[in-house]
């Protein structure tokens, strides 16, 4: 029986641990992501709009004049 457990080709153990790699990374971030508090969402929340908003404003009001 133990046998058919030990692995026979051994790129399978490649295979193996670039999953094993990839699904703790996923759990790690998915786990820290439902670990934040309500504080940190709504700050991270509005971080993309925070900056942006005056600039891209800006950028656009003199991008539409051609001199």
């Amino acid at each position: 029986m133990f046998r058919r457990i030990l692995i026979e080709d051994w790129t399978t153990i490649f295979t193996l641990a670039a999953f094993v790699t990839v699904a703790s990374i996923y759990l790690t971030m998915l786990y820290r992501t439902v670990r934040l508090r309500r504080s940190q969402v709504e700050e991270l929340s509005q971080m993309p709009l925070a900056d942006d908003a005056g600039s891209v404003a800006q950028n656009s009001a003199s991008s539409s004049r051609h001199e």
